[in-house]
């Protein structure tokens, strides 16, 4: 099959079954499958066999997952195969193109199940030699035929007869052996040989084939150890790249692997000597280092007589029904006997070299090769005496050193997994295995060995160990570990970084809790940390381990697993989780907590580690905290279990930092972002501190109010409010002097927060930025006390300035300042004077279209106004209606509108939950203009509705059952809906703003649906004149309103064009009395004058040459005004304005203004001209098109003397 998708080999990264896991029941497409393959003799030299090769694939993906589905129906689709395969009148491309279907059923359900439905008759043999023989192996289009080829011999060779018979001649004949008359072995050796030399699939076929082939007993004996020469010939240096053949390497891999022990103990001191001197395990590539570990260990199995190791432990528990209901389980009430004495076997010494070689190949730095050096080493252990195998075990535990990278611990953790379920670790080894196993459960360092993933690996691979030991091994010898293991394991489950590690612990603890159910509560702890629970991180720090904790036998150690080691965690997320997550623990051991863990906290400050200091101040907080929300049983707080010397510790934290200069720099950044949440928490905590103290800690907020770094401020706006709050809300003392007051101090708190809001220095947009948001999250007694400066000057730095023309986000801050006061207010009291004031900024900053290099970043202003629109809307809609003015509301509704139906997607998902939440308030909010109409075309099933107290607005697009909900994000699901509103006087001038803006973008998607959308509500006017007049109209107005504002004129001269083009107007255009083009025709040459922007002449031509179509005046003033450009000061837009008109002329020519007589000559010249030359010899030829199209011929512009 010629041209058939030659990387389809690599398409599983295609498959988007997301979410299907295993939740197909039958192959339900078989009987399609069936038809496919009937149909492909019809197809196979046609275009359409792509097609339905492509349909094959798609159906096969699904089944990826669960490929036993296909089994009941092998036999018949392979049946089909076969029929058209092995008829004679089947030409070449037919059966090339079954083979292609073949190699799809086999790439899903694997070559080593499908090739066992092979037919293996002795007659096929010869039948698929020849079809093997006759393949070009330098052909890449046919390389699935090969290898289904080799797939199928590999079947067909195990025939229980001679070879020899098969051949038309004597061994002894003259002649045999010649290229004329060679046996059918030497053919099937020289395909095994030459396809082992394949760089494509064909390599991995051809192994397979050599194991099958090389060890028969009629075979063996002759090319067995002619193989093995030629291999390790072929392979005398590896460390030539060019060299190397990975086909070959896998096939002696394959013939160890299946050949008996007696025929290839010859063959094996020799290969072990080949393969050591070519020091595989050091190479470069991983598939050297892969089959040399294959290699290995298949040598060393073959020095090794097969048996069951009569010494090994077989007491495992095998029954979970047993187990669960109480009883003992199935083969426990055995006895133990002691191992049998079969310590005087000789061992090889070479079996020594090859144990040596697996364990080096633990630490290698790709999976595939330690998991086959893991498997490798539970193979020959189990061949080995006891003492030797008890050497081994004690060899792999050794890898759990700290000096040993992190790729050792995870080898070493699959050997033990792999010794273990073997039970080939003793008792007496159980206790040091679980402890490694235990080790390798808490070791997670940032960028650990082996390219990032060895920390992850390892703990995975531990819980692996976990399970392995659970069904290896009988509960009393479990018993003095069970609580270790079932600790760390919960631990893990609960707390690990990395999903894959939290949901393998909670699996092992299962298996743990089945076999022997020597876990504490452990049917109940692991119906609350079951596989699915743990999945989310969030939920299992704060959610399951606090249900966990309950129990009396995991609290401590959970809470000492996030100090010990989460709180100082390499990764800030989970620092900020442990710290969250000890907050939850710690009303389970408050006394614990407060004695033993906080000064280890406090400790951890000292520490020059800034992840460990980072982590112990969060902690620190969240600990004290939760301290003072715990009662003790006699009713007092369990904060007063602090000593002395631990509040000291605290209450000078921030002095301590500034002292050691950890609050500058890049650590400072974390430093500053953790104090800041630990003085807010002992804030909400009431703990009593001096006021020096407080002061230093508003001191430290005001500095991190001015940081650069967003993430700094946002954590001193949270910690504001609740410092203020907790020490600047008392009353006065009557002893101390008005200076000294508190209330003074809340004065000049605010007088200089005030001043740094009007900074226009070089640092005036930071202070902005983070100054606007503290005065908005300020607690409502200080605001009541200077309400109307903080408006003012909040109101004044939402407004566009000389100085701060390019300072959005301080404008964004502003809003949201304003937004907050609002809220903590109310829309009642004293804030009711100021609503009307605010609403009015709000609406103005819906104007924000400021860009610079970051794009339109006027977005973020425009965005966060109408959230703070739709807060104060409601707010007043439910204690306050009366001050929500007929013009505000409609202003909010009409801009969040437009917003709704321009360019950004985020700004226009976001504009749409807006516009739908203000339609659908309760209570309704009041002068809504067409409040119903709009609910019709919004119906309250089609759209979500937020709820009023969820502010964070989900941009994700998510799927729903219900296919009408909108989609926000998508302008094909919002402006059909949208441009509905253009039938609405109030809606239709912001609509038309909106809509010339997205449908004279360049995005091809945006403006698909924008223009699709528009011209289909304009086409379905046409018999409503009126409502298609006011709507040219207003594009009339939007154009005139906005000529010069290159951010409307730019796409407004597309938008045009696309219309003109569409027809959706044409009622207006053949309407004499219609002054829609002329009018056009004004404003575009209004906005051309004074200007020489390429650019926009560019646009220009082609409004211009729309117009042509108009006829009349029009036509001929577009005529005029396109002849102008012909002779343009720029050559490329002379060019593009000749070939435009020319284009244009083709398809208006007959009703425009050019004398019908003439058309013809003026396309000629038009299409004969060059139009890059000089401007002096155009200008003679400009001129005569003039006179052809009866226009006057334009007359240059005097040069200025």
């Amino acid at each position: 099959m010629v041209g058939l998708l030659d990387g389809d080999i690599n398409r599983d990264d295609d498959c988007d079954n997301t979410g299907l896991g295993c939740a197909l029941e039958h192959f339900s497409e078989v009987e399609e499958v069936l038809g496919m393959i009937d149909n492909v003799k019809n197809i196979y030299n046609s275009s359409s066999l792509e097609v339905e090769y492509d349909k094959l694939y798609t159906i096969l993906k699904q089944y990826y997952e669960q490929p036993h589905l296909l089994d009941p129906h092998l036999e018949k689709i392979l049946a089909k195969f076969m029929n058209l395969v092995k008829d004679k009148e089947s030409p070449f491309e037919l059966k090339h193109a079954t083979f292609n279907y073949m190699y799809q059923i086999i790439r899903v359900r694997g070559y080593k199940v499908v090739v066992r439905h092979l037919p293996h008759e002795v007659s096929d043999l010869l039948t698929v030699l020849t079809y093997l023989e006759a393949q070009d192996p330098n052909d890449k289009e046919t390389w699935r035929s090969r290898f289904v080829l080799l797939l199928w011999l590999s079947i067909v060779v195990i025939i229980p007869f001679h070879m020899s018979r098969l051949d038309g001649f004597a061994p002894d004949q003259p002649g045999a052996g010649t290229s004329k008359k060679l046996t059918v072995m030497e053919r099937i050796y020289n395909i095994c040989k030459m396809y082992a030399l394949s760089k494509d699939s064909c390599a991995e076929a051809s192994a397979y084939l050599a194991s099958k082939f090389l060890i028969r007993s009629d075979v063996k004996e002759l090319y067995m150890g002619t193989f093995f020469d030629w291999a390790c010939d072929l392979h005398s240096n590896l460390k030539e790249e060019f060299t190397i053949h990975y086909g070959v390497l896998a096939a002696v891999a394959a013939v160890l692997k299946h050949g008996k022990r007696d025929d290839l103990l010859p063959y094996a001191s020799k290969l072990l000597t080949w393969v050591t001197k070519q020091n595989y395990e050091q190479h470069k590539a991983m598939l050297v280092r892969k089959y040399g570990v294959k290699i290995v260990q298949r040598i060393g199995l073959t020095f090794l007589k097969p048996r069951v190791a009569t010494w090994r432990y077989t007491r495992g528990s095998r029954s979970l029904a047993v187990t669960l209901s109480g009883g003992a389980a199935a083969g426990d009430t055995e006895p133990i006997i002691s191992p049998a004495d079969d310590d005087d076997q000789d061992i090889p010494q070479e079996v020594e070299d090859v144990v040596e070689l697996l364990l080096c190949s633990l630490r290698d730095d790709d999976t595939v090769v330690r998991w086959s050096a893991a498997k490798g080493v539970g193979r020959i252990g189990a061949r080995l005496p006891a003492l030797a195998a008890a050497d081994v075990c004690e060899s792999v535990l050794a890898l759990f050193a700290e000096h040993e990278r992190d790729t050792a611990w995870h080898g070493a953790c699959m050997a033990l997994a792999e010794l273990g379920r073997r039970g080939l670790l003793s008792p007496a080894q159980l206790g040091a295995c679980v402890r490694c196993a235990v080790r390798a459960l808490a070791r997670d360092e940032a960028r650990a060995g082996g390219g990032g993933g060895g920390g992850r690996a390892a703990r995975d691979a531990a819980c692996h160990v976990a399970w392995a030991l659970a069904r290896a091994y009988h509960a009393d010898a479990l018993a003095p570990h069970a609580h270790t293991l079932a600790n760390a394991l919960i631990a893990t489950a609960c707390f690990d970084r990395e999903i894959n590690c939290r949901r393998a612990a909670s699996a092992a603890y299962q298996e743990n809790v089945g076999r022997h159910g020597m876990f504490p509560h452990g049917i109940d702890v692991l119906t609350t940390a079951d596989f699915q629970t743990v999945g989310p991180r969030t939920a299992a720090y704060l959610v399951v381990a606090p249900q966990v904790a309950r129990y009396p036998e995991y609290t401590q150690p959970l809470i000492d697993h996030l100090v010990d080691l989460k709180v100082e965690h390499w990764d800030c997320a989970i620092r900020e989780l442990a710290a969250k997550a000890l907050h939850k623990l710690t009303d389970k051991m408050p006394e614990y907590v407060a004695t033993e863990v906080l000064p280890k906290l406090l400790r951890k400050i000292e520490s020059i580690d800034l992840n460990v200091r980072h982590g112990a101040i969060l902690a620190i907080g969240e600990v004290i905290h939760a301290l003072s929300l715990c009662k003790l049983d006699n009713g007092s707080s369990a904060a007063s279990l602090i000593s002395e010397d631990a509040r000291a510790g605290v209450c000078g934290l921030v002095g301590r930092l500034r002292a050691r200069q950890q609050l500058r720099g890049l650590g400072g950044e974390l430093m500053r972002q953790a104090a800041c949440h630990a003085v807010g928490r002992l804030a909400l905590a009431h703990h009593h501190v001096a006021r020096d103290t407080a002061d230093d800690w508003l001191r430290l907020i005001e500095e991190c109010l001015a940081h650069e770094v967003q993430a700094v401020r946002e954590k001193a706006i949270e910690a504001l409010p609740l410092i203020i709050n907790e020490y600047l809300k008392d009353e006065d003392d009557e002893t101390q002097s008005p200076e000294t007051s508190i209330k003074e101090q809340r004065r000049l708190l605010i007088d200089h927060y005030l001043e740094q809001l009007s900074n226009t220095g070089v640092n005036g947009l930071t202070l902005r930025m983070g100054f606007s948001r503290a005065i908005g999250s300020l607690p409502g007694f200080i605001l009541n006390e200077h309400l109307e400066r903080i408006v003012d000057a909040l109101i004044e730095c939402t407004k566009v300035t000389e100085n701060t023309q390019k300072w959005a986000e301080g404008r964004r801050d502003a809003v949201l300042g304003l937004t907050e006061i609002c809220r903590t207010l109310g829309p009642e009291g004293a804030m009711a004077p100021y609503i009307e004031r605010v609403l009015n900024a709000l609406l103005a900053s819906l104007g924000e279209y400021t860009v610079d290099l970051r794009g339109d970043i006027g977005a973020w202003v425009r965005e966060a106004s109408m959230t703070g629109l739709l807060s104060i809307c409601r707010q007043c809609a439910v204690s306050a209606p009366e001050l929500l003015s007929a013009a505000a509301v409609r202003g909010a509704a009409c801009g969040a509108a437009q917003q709704a139906v321009e360019k950004i997607d985020r700004t226009r998902a976001h504009a749409g939950r807006i516009f739908i939440s203000l339609l659908y308030n309760e209570p309704e909010i009041p002068h809504i203009p067409h409040h119903d109409a709009l609910k019709r075309i919004f119906p309250s099933e089609e759209v979500e509705i937020k709820s009023p107290n969820k502010e964070a607005e989900d941009e994700r697009p998510r799927a729903s059952e219900n296919s009408n909900v909108v989609l926000w994000l998508f302008p094909g699901h919002t402006m059909p809906r949208f441009v509905q509103l253009l039938k609405f006087d109030t809606y239709r001038y912001h609509i038309v703003k909106g809509l010339v803006v997205s449908a004279g973008e360049l995005t091809e998607s945006l403006v698909k649906h924008t223009t699709q959308s528009l011209f289909s509500y304009l086409r379905s006017l046409h018999d409503d004149k009126e409502t298609l007049k006011a709507i040219c109209d207003t594009i009339i107005d939007v154009f005139r309103d906005n000529l010069h504002v290159k951010r409307i004129m730019t796409p407004m001269f597309n938008f045009l064009d696309r219309l003109f083009s569409s027809g959706a107007i044409s009622p207006i255009l053949e309407d004499p009395e219609s002054t829609f083009a002329l009018d056009v025709l004004k404003y575009l040459q209004l906005e051309l004058r004074g200007g020489n922007s390429v650019y926009k002449m560019l646009d220009s031509i082609n409004v211009l040459c729309q117009l042509i179509q108009v006829g009349g005046s029009v036509s001929a003033r577009a005529l005029s005004v396109l002849c102008v450009r012909l002779c343009c000061a720029d050559r490329y837009v002379r060019r593009c304005a000749a070939a435009r008109l020319y284009e244009a002329l083709t398809l208006y020519g007959d009703v425009s203004a050019v004398p019908p007589d003439n058309l013809d000559q003026v396309m000629s010249i038009l299409a004969d001209t060059d139009w890059e030359k000089d401007v002096n010899e155009l200008r003679p030829i400009r001129n005569e098109i003039c006179d052809l199209m009866d226009i006057k011929r334009p007359v240059p512009k005097a040069k200025a003397p």
